[in-house]
């Protein structure tokens, strides 16, 4: 079979497991956790998520898992007849984890918080930042990482949009804040590897060397990107691996934000001012190509990181770059 033949057939596989995927999905545990973030009052933010383990695995057996970080318009669907139902890229990536034997943990930072999305956010108005939502993540991790049934040393962190620049936040071994997390007693060891979809890596690659992945990270986006360019993360990647860092970034011809959304097509947002041309709004829709390579990859990917023997944790020591 030739490449092309190969991709299509993985495309239209991956769009049947979409449609599928609503009934498929076993329903999940509705869970709280505490996020690092604090409110007016200095207590901890209750965080709800959605927490899946893979049902063709016996119920004690310990299992890797995927924090998963969501876009800018939330984890569940737009549709108001939807509205409780996770979004279609959502429930096929949830569905894919799962066949692959990984739990999957799906924090809500904004209806925790109170809000739908942030999306339609205009650039210096108040919002829910990734930088803020990486202290959702801590507090993700360390809820999965007390899982009887969670692998503590196999976890990982995928992000989309919004979600990616989160996970950007969120393993920068330069931040104090993370380091100060990992060097206390009783924490978990740092993500195997963390993913990022069409991230905005403008905020990292404006730290310069004040930010240095300290886990693998991946980046996938999009070349006609115009919400969150590429070129600010090729240059990221760029800077970051002459520091030493272990990250890639792959740059997928002809396509364009949310690439890898199950179905749809390519549409302009123009109420969106926060791209790169703010009075045109920003570009979005799904590349199935793209999409196919891109599952492939992070599969593979996390086969990798997630496969390997669990490092010795009786005492997390910390790992974050000095």
């Amino acid at each position: 079979m030739t490449n092309s033949a190969a991709s299509a057939k993985s495309s239209l596989t991956l769009l049947f497991v979409s449609a599928l995927a609503n009934a498929a999905l076993p329903a999940p545990e509705h869970v709280t956790f505490p996020s690092l973030d604090r409110d007016a009052a200095g207590a901890p933010i209750a965080i709800s998520a959605l927490y899946f383990r893979p049902p063709q695995i016996e119920p004690n057996a310990k299992v890797p898992l995927i924090i998963a970080a969501h876009g800018c318009g939330g984890m569940f669907s737009a549709r108001a007849d939807r509205s409780n139902d996770l979004s279609e890229r959502f429930t096929a990536w949830t569905e894919q984890l799962l066949s692959d034997g990984y739990a999957v943990l799906l924090p809500d930072s904004f209806n925790s918080r109170g809000r739908r999305s942030v999306c339609l956010v205009k650039r210096g108005e108040p919002s829910i930042t990734p930088v803020t939502r990486r202290l959702d993540i801590l507090g993700a991790l360390t809820y999965a990482a007390g899982l009887p049934a969670v692998d503590r040393a196999r976890i990982a962190l995928v992000g989309w949009s919004h979600g990616g620049s989160t996970a950007l936040a969120s393993v920068n071994g330069k931040d104090p804040r993370i380091a100060d997390y990992y060097a206390a007693t009783g924490a978990p060891p740092p993500f195997r590897v963390a993913v990022a979809f069409y991230p905005g890596c403008v905020v990292s690659l404006r730290a310069g060397a004040q930010w240095r992945p300290d886990v693998p990270l991946a980046i996938h986006t999009g070349e006609l990107d115009d919400w969150t360019p590429a070129a600010s993360c090729v240059r990221l990647g760029d800077a970051a691996r002459a520091r030493g860092a272990p990250m890639t970034v792959t740059v997928y011809p002809g396509a364009y934000h949310g690439f890898d959304a199950p179905r749809g097509k390519i549409v302009v947002w123009k109420e969106v001012t926060t791209g790169a041309n703010p009075d045109k709004g920003v570009t979005l829709g799904p590349n199935p190509a793209a999409r196919a390579a891109a599952n492939d990859a992070v599969r593979a990917l996390l086969r990798e990181r997630l496969s390997m023997p669990a490092a010795p944790d009786p005492t997390h020591q910390s790992k974050v770059a000095q």
